[in-house]
This record gives structure tokens, sequence and C-alpha cells, in this order.
């Protein structure tokens, strides 16, 4: 029997940051997401990226196979995950010049 992608995502991200006791902060900073998203994906209301199902599979091998780069790669405690936008970038007009 098979999980769908999103749902094997959900329990692989869930279980990697228990191992690792990692806040929702600290994991959002160490996949580079905002805490937002994070939890979206562990409440299984938004389905990740393949970039980031890939990032997550990195981040498995290094906890098996270099644990010490990933703790150099965690941000400390006290690191704060990107923000979300407040939606779209603003488009730079330049001006004609008169």
């Amino acid at each position: 029997i098979f999980e769908d992608p999103m749902t094997q995502f959900k329990t692989d991200l869930l279980a990697f940051t228990e191992r690792q006791a990692l806040s929702d902060t600290r994991a959002a900073g160490l996949l580079g997401v905002p805490v937002f998203t994070l939890r979206k994906w562990t409440a299984g209301q938004r389905a990740p990226s393949a970039a980031a199902v890939r990032l997550l599979s990195v981040l498995g091998t290094l906890e098996a196979l270099a644990p010490d780069v990933l703790a150099a790669l965690t941000p400390p405690p006290d690191a704060a995950a990107p923000t979300r936008s407040a939606g779209r970038p603003k488009k730079l007009i330049a001006k004609a010049p008169n």
C-alpha cells in the first residue's frame, strides 16, 4: 500500500524534526521556508514543492551519514526563519525623462 506523496512528506518531516529536536522556527530556517509554510505542510494543508521534498531527503541522508555537517547547517536556537512576504513584490516603474 502506497501513501500519497503529501502524506509521506508530512510524516517524514514530522519524524525528522522530532529526531533532531527542532522547533518550527529552526526547521523552517533549515528548509529555507517561512514558519507559515512549514506549518501548512505539517497540517497537510499545502503540498511541498519538488525541491522541498528533495531537500528533506538530502537532510535525512546527512542525518544518517554526516551528522556533523547537518549540525553545521542547522540554524541556532535563536535564529529567525524567513518571513512570509505580504503579497507580490511591487514593480518598479521608471519614469520617462521630461
